[in-house]
């Protein structure tokens, strides 16, 4: 005879703050006789920490609305009416920041007392910290300092996942997520994608690996958790060859796609030169991708011409998700208002800028506990555009291509120089195959050490010439960059283990300071 499952009611959560972002307390012992839990009849209960166990699902769901009623709902809610649960969720974060060792300590350094905040409108007054503070806690602390607030009972008792940071340099940054973060960030995703236009029965394929980056999981978690959506994860083209990615593509009817822009390049070449076969035979309803500092549209103008469908620009990071998402109109990344709230600030000053200047990003998540996530300063650049309405019925504030990292930035002769900036410039011409990578080295001229930055470009093996290519874009990159440097035309695919461009694992790399490695020239 078959045995029946049974489940008590969920404990409610206090009417007193119903928009709170943090979940009802969990037991932190590693072993609890939880009568509310999914059991067989006649067998003791688990004594692990499950899982399915360690939220509040009921008030999970109150709190923050799956992809389809968010979509008619809070995405669509009056800007009063969302600065109202920022600010109750605000509220509720600081309230956790107090409990955390490495935030209760700097914000008394700033002369800070639990009560000086009152509202967002005080955001302000909270100091301002990031990866370098992060790695600080870390080394002093290891393996999770006190930025993370945990100890041996609390990895006991709470499945946690670990993300990192890409790793450019040194040791990847790791983050812990407890399972609200971890739903949370998913959600987001999945919320980005059905405004976009998935829908259930779609397949989505994610040509990158589920390790300890978050993008993959993100994705994989976002469709297959929230939407409906088959997620094929076929991993990067060192996992699954960019020959087979697209078999598999041809065989399983993926319409979807997330993967960075230079690899679905790479795709639709390949697709033509191995397959004998258009990609725009995909069908592909819309591919979700991040386009950087694309700002006069080249780089989206190009995917969407060889893949035949929109290209919609995603931002986010290991420690928020999802942050900034396009819709269907394509008109500036909305930022997920009832799940982070983003600043700009001054790069040099911190102080925070208008709506529409250029500056640092500084992110609260309201949905993390374990670390707190509050006034983290990411050194990623970009712009807030002053608050409007936008096409598609949201009121969700949007924020510009973002347009590298600050901490990415190199002095030459006194110019500060974006490796990122030089995206226009190369794209700007047929020729090239629009990869290329900025080498900086010190020479020296007359006994006089001096800054010079090369940056190296592919050229396409089907063009004519060469001639003039590497003067026309020294000029155009002058203009851009403010500075005059060198440019050096290389080999199609020459520069693809250099720059990270063949498929593998993380990121283009768009920057080699041989400076600050002591290389000499490649």
């Amino acid at each position: 005879m078959l045995c029946a499952f049974r489940r008590k009611k969920l404990t409610a959560v206090s009417e007193a703050h119903p928009a709170s972002s943090l979940p009802p307390p969990m037991n932190t012992s590693a072993t609890s006789d939880d009568e509310d839990s999914y059991r067989l009849e006649g067998l003791p209960p688990s004594r692990l920490p499950l899982y399915r166990q360690s939220i509040d699902w009921d008030w999970y769901g109150r709190q923050y609305s799956p992809p389809d009623v968010f979509a008619k709902t809070v995405y669509r809610w009056p800007a009063e009416r969302i600065r109202e649960i920022q600010n109750e969720r605000f509220l509720a974060v600081v309230a956790q920041g107090w409990e955390n060792p490495f935030y209760s300590a700097r914000w008394r350094e700033a002369g800070l007392e639990p009560g000086d905040i009152r509202s967002l409108d005080d955001i302000a007054k909270l100091p301002l910290f990031d990866s370098d503070d992060i790695k600080e806690s870390l080394e002093s602390d290891p393996p999770y300092g006190d930025f993370h607030g945990v100890d041996a009972a609390r990895m006991q008792a709470t499945p946690f996942k670990l993300q990192t940071s890409g790793g450019t340099t040194g040791l990847p940054r790791g983050t812990l997520s407890e399972p609200v973060a971890w739903e949370t960030q998913a959600l987001a995703g999945a919320r980005a994608m059905y405004v976009q236009g998935a829908r259930p029965g779609d397949v989505m394929q994610i040509p990158m690996t589920c390790s300890l980056a978050n993008a993959p999981w993100l994705a994989y978690k976002a469709c297959h958790d929230y939407l409906g959506v088959l997620p094929l994860t076929t991993g990067t083209g060192v996992v699954t060859a960019t020959r087979q990615q697209l078999e598999f593509a041809f065989r399983y009817g993926t319409n979807l796609w997330t993967s960075f822009p230079e690899y679905l390049l790479r795709l639709a070449a390949a697709c033509e030169t191995e397959l004998g076969r258009d990609v725009r035979e995909l069908n592909t309803k819309f591919i979700r991708s991040f386009l950087g500092p694309d700002l006069d549209g080249a780089l989206r103008a190009e995917l969407q011409e060889r893949w035949g469908c929109p290209i919609y620009d995603t931002y986010g990071t290991h420690e928020v998700g999802t942050a900034g998402f396009e819709c269907t109109h394509q008109a500036g990344m909305h930022l997920m208002e009832d799940c982070i709230y983003l600043e700009v600030v001054d790069v040099e000053t911190g102080d925070p800028l208008p709506p529409g200047e250029q500056g640092n990003l500084v992110a609260t998540v309201f949905f993390r506990s374990m670390p707190p996530v509050i006034r983290y300063n990411l050194r990623d650049l970009a712009r807030i555009q002053p608050a409007a309405r936008c096409d598609c019925g949201s009121h969700f504030r949007r924020m510009s291509h973002m347009l590298g990292r600050s901490d990415a930035m190199v002095k030459l002769r006194g110019v500060n120089v974006y490796p990122m900036a030089c995206l226009r410039a190369i794209k700007s011409d047929p020729r090239t195959t629009g990869e290329w990578i900025c080498v900086v080295r010190r020479d020296r001229v007359d006994g006089v050490p001096r800054d010079v930055m090369e940056i190296r470009v592919e050229v396409r093996r089907t063009a004519d010439t060469r001639a003039g290519l590497a003067e026309l874009l020294a000029q155009r990159l002058r203009e851009d960059l403010g500075v005059a440097v060198e440019v050096t035309m290389h080999d199609e695919g020459a520069l693809a283990e250099l720059a990270n461009t063949a498929g593998g694992e993380g990121k283009a790399r768009r920057l080699l300071d041989q400076r600050k490695t002591g290389e000499g020239a490649l």
